[in-house]
């Protein structure tokens, strides 16, 4: 049990906490990864009874994040705006520094980003090349990885009815893989 504020009186009163750890059958919505379809399993959470706030104690979140863009970058269908977005945070460059990677206006950019045009197989590619150059994280530098995203062609498509599963592991931190939904 947990104290908080009443925003009514501004008095403490007691919150009901609960302890949960997330399993395969019921994961944990990783909304923080800034991707609607990520999921972690073997975290422990706790949800507030009364507000229904969930707060997650996530391990080797670093980690995480590099497995997560080493899926994306693995995975054989065309990029979306939000796993572009994801890619681009994970090199720690702006949107209007990346479209001028890209050799794109930082107006056609924020389209790709945003959904509302598709990204070309061409500019998906080169902007795929351009992470794993840019990436400071050893798991992204593998000249494996990036001689399968310069081979790549894309056969399925990652949406909604795919999730993103990342279970703790002992050995590396995360093992993560995609899943039907």
């Amino acid at each position: 049990m947990g104290v908080a504020e009443n925003p009514g009186t501004g008095k403490a009163r007691a919150r009901k906490i609960e302890k949960k750890t997330s399993t395969m059958r019921k994961p944990y919505h990783f909304v923080g990864s800034g991707l609607p379809n990520v999921y972690l399993v073997g975290v422990e959470y706790e949800v507030d009874r009364e507000t229904l706030e969930q707060r997650a104690a996530i391990p080797r979140l670093p980690d995480l994040l590099t497995w997560i863009a080493v899926t994306l970058l693995s995975k054989d269908a065309p990029l979306t705006g939000d796993e572009l977005r994801f890619l681009r945070k994970r090199v720690g460059k702006s949107s209007k520094d990346f479209a001028q990677l890209l050799g794109l206006t930082s107006e056609q950019y924020s389209r790709m980003e945003n959904g509302v045009v598709t990204i070309t197989h061409s500019n998906d590619k080169l902007a795929r090349l351009l992470v794993v150059t840019l990436s400071v994280a050893e798991a992204l530098k593998k000249p494996e990885l990036m001689e399968r995203v310069a081979n790549q062609t894309w056969t399925s498509h990652v949406g909604p009815d795919q999730r993103i599963i990342a279970r703790v592991d002992g050995v590396r931190g995360w093992t993560v893989e995609t899943k039907a939904a």
